[in-house]
């Protein structure tokens, strides 16, 4: 879409951890609650499907022949790491569904089709994984917070992928190349292009189900509910939720939560 705001206000508006207070704050008790899980499954984790420690997927175990849920991480394209969000995992095993954490490239290392293409390795690896372990892969429901949204909405047509649920994604990335972000994403016109998924055709009978916090930055907001109305126009399925209240970082406790929505629809679509 044209771009209508200045460069300052696209950086504003677009810079979650200065519209959260409490954010990094946050994300610390993120990182010390996923290095305890972390611990307990060392045989699993960094299980690698390229070059590099980033390109390698942690695998926890539900059991044998249970569904699968794909984790993929946010930071737009240039931060943060799998094993930052490995606290999301008891609930969802706890739920009967066992979880990969993937990992990729980050800018300035990789471009944008450099990481599409690292997550895709990934879908195939943890497909793999599954195959070697237990004869067969029973399909992969994928889900992506922030940037990861983007890429799971990206991987939806990908063979082994069931469907996506995508959390407070982007889903435009023109904005992203006009503000600060793409300092280090170095987004040209035809990237920002080739790998928006609202201006990609969506064709596909798979369900992509969107959610986003209503205490979000407005773009936040309207990057998921554009998405939304781009699908519906197209006919493609799946649901549509703003959770009233929530911000770029509470809202992931719906998925980490034994409680939570996101988690419920996930159960909803796959066990």
């Amino acid at each position: 879409m044209p771009i209508s705001m200045s460069r300052e206000e696209l950086d504003r508006a677009y810079n979650n951890s200065l519209a959260v207070t409490d954010s990094a704050k946050i994300v610390a008790a993120w990182g010390l609650a996923s290095h305890a899980v972390r611990s307990k499954n060392t045989p699993h984790n960094d299980l690698s499907y390229g070059d590099g420690h980033s390109v390698s997927f942690d695998f926890f175990s539900a059991g044998r022949n249970t569904p699968v849920l794909a984790f993929i991480h946010g930071g737009f394209w240039q931060n943060r790491a799998k094993s930052d969000f490995a606290f999301l995992v008891p609930a969802i095993v706890e739920a009967g569904i066992s979880v990969a954490m993937l990992g990729y490239r980050l800018a300035p290392f990789a471009k944008m089709n450099e990481i599409v293409e690292d997550v895709r390795s990934g879908i195939h690896a943890v497909i793999a994984h599954l195959n070697k372990e237990q004869g067969h892969c029973p399909g992969i429901w994928l889900t992506g917070w922030s940037a990861g949204g983007h890429l799971a909405a990206m991987m939806l047509n990908e063979p082994g992928v069931a469907g996506v649920t995508a959390i407070s994604g982007i889903y435009d990335l023109e904005p992203m190349r006009h503000c600060y972000i793409n300092d280090k994403l170095a987004l040209d016109e035809k990237m920002s292009r080739d790998y928006s998924p609202i201006l990609l055709p969506q064709t596909s009978n798979k369900t992509i189900d969107l959610f986003v916090g209503g205490a979000e930055l407005a773009e936040m907001q309207r990057q998921t509910s554009d998405f939304a109305l781009y699908r519906q126009q197209c006919s493609a399925p799946g649901v549509y939720s703003n959770l009233p209240g929530l911000n770029h970082y509470t809202i992931l406790d719906e998925l980490g939560k034994s409680n939570g929505k996101i988690l419920a629809s996930i159960k909803a679509r796959i066990l």
